[in-house]
């Protein structure tokens, strides 16, 4: 699977949330994975942009919320790069069934993005335009990928958000904990080629916990299955 990361910040080299995101992409050393950052300061390529989306099977638009939506850089190029006939999927659209994610940022608390809370509305309801983009295009939209309020998170929140970012970027979604056992399980595999050989036991006992982890979760499904099927019996 091919993901493309669109990456739209009016002041990216002063982010270091954009920084921590391209580190942990970085990190995956796949080639699969495409990060493409917007500028104003070249005009777009519509040809070049649409040839991008068209290689992708995940496209990310990941961006700071400015204003309860994404700033104008990512506006401008959806008005120029999506247009009817490239996008529509009842007028056979070159996006139908593709994923749509959304990696945003937030500068305010998470918490207060309900009702009753400071903002008074849901990410939900302020991310509808994305939504109805991925519907008229016949895109599968992915559960959004939030981050509260990187500045203020202490090292153990941004490596568990580094762990969430790379999974967002390239395992199965939506994640369920078997699918997410897996993806680590591999990434663990690919951590064991780069590392000294006298790492590569303690790797390997790491990889075997977590399928006896796995493998004794399985079991209590089964046994919870059965019990299930007594009762209905």
């Amino acid at each position: 699977m091919h993901t493309l990361i669109i990456v739209a910040h009016p002041e990216y080299d002063d982010s270091s949330t954009q920084a921590f995101l391209n580190r942990a992409q970085a990190a995956l050393q796949r080639d699969n994975i495409t990060w493409h950052r917007l500028s104003d300061d070249q005009p777009l390529n519509v040809a070049l942009e649409q040839r991008l989306l068209l290689q992708a099977e995940r496209i990310i638009f990941q961006f700071p919320l400015y204003w309860y939506s994404a700033p104008a850089l990512l506006k401008r190029w959806e008005d120029e790069v999506l247009t009817r006939a490239f996008t529509f999927a009842n007028e056979q659209g070159k996006l139908a069934g593709k994923q749509l994610g959304i990696v945003t940022s937030l500068g305010y608390p998470e918490a207060e993005f309900q009702v009753g809370g400071a903002e008074g509305f849901s990410l939900s309801e302020i991310l509808v335009p994305f939504r109805a983009l991925a519907h008229r295009a016949g895109m599968q939209f992915l559960k959004p990928l939030i981050i509260n309020q990187f500045a203020y998170q202490t090292p153990g929140e941004q490596q568990q958000l580094l762990i969430e970012y790379q999974q967002y970027l390239t395992a199965p979604q939506p994640l369920h904990l078997q699918e997410r056992v897996q993806w680590l399980i591999t990434q663990l595999h690919h951590l064991q080629t780069q590392q000294p050989d006298d790492q590569h036991q303690t790797i390997e006992l790491i990889i075997a916990q977590l399928q006896a982890n796995q493998d004794h979760l399985d079991d209590l499904k089964d046994q919870i299955q059965l019990i299930r099927q007594a009762e209905e019996e």
